[in-house]
């Protein structure tokens, strides 16, 4: 009951802190940096990049987890033992809008020259969709680049993405029957 009072959309993540509970994973994010951050590196107070990590993030939520989302429910909820080849398609045009993003950005990360929570959001749904749809690196290019970069700065990626992206892949193959 608690859980359910502090979070009405009954959803994870939630948090409180302090007697201030917050749900939805952006909410918390920009929360917490905002009150506890050193800085404004990863959510800048600069209106014109925060409005650019915005963005990113609503990418995020909008297109690459819901596009997660729309593929894992139906295997894991509701027994689907095949994904439509129109959701396949979804995931290379989302991979496709994030290349034209990188590409045409000028920058190694998403908003600016350095890790912001654009990255953080971002990198998280990308891995999980690359360990299960592999991202072509020959029509994606800076798509792959963007994840070695994230990779090797973004620290404790691999224990955090890459090895619960492969956790989220065997569950997967074993729900689509393929483990």
């Amino acid at each position: 009951p608690y859980f359910f009072q502090m979070n009405p959309m009954h959803t994870v993540p939630t948090i409180n802190d302090n007697g201030v509970p917050l749900f939805d994973s952006h909410a918390i994010i920009i929360y917490l940096v905002s009150k506890y951050g050193k800085d404004d590196k990863l959510y800048p107070k600069d209106l014109v990049q925060q409005a650019h990590v915005n963005a990113m993030l609503h990418f995020e939520s909008g297109v690459l987890f819901a596009r997660l989302r729309g593929i894992l429910e139906p295997v894991f909820y509701w027994g689907q033992t095949e994904v439509p080849q129109e959701k396949l398609d979804s995931i290379q045009k989302a991979y496709e809008l994030l290349e034209g993003t990188l590409s045409t950005g000028g920058t190694d990360y998403l908003v600016g020259s350095s890790i912001t929570l654009a990255d953080v959001s971002v990198s998280t749904s990308l891995s999980t969709l690359n360990a299960l749809f592999p991202v072509d690196a020959t029509k994606y290019p800076a798509v792959i680049a963007y994840l070695k970069r994230i990779e090797q700065t973004l620290p404790n990626y691999k224990d955090i993405n890459i090895d619960r992206a492969n956790e989220a892949l065997q569950l997967f193959n074993q729900k689509l029957g393929k483990a």
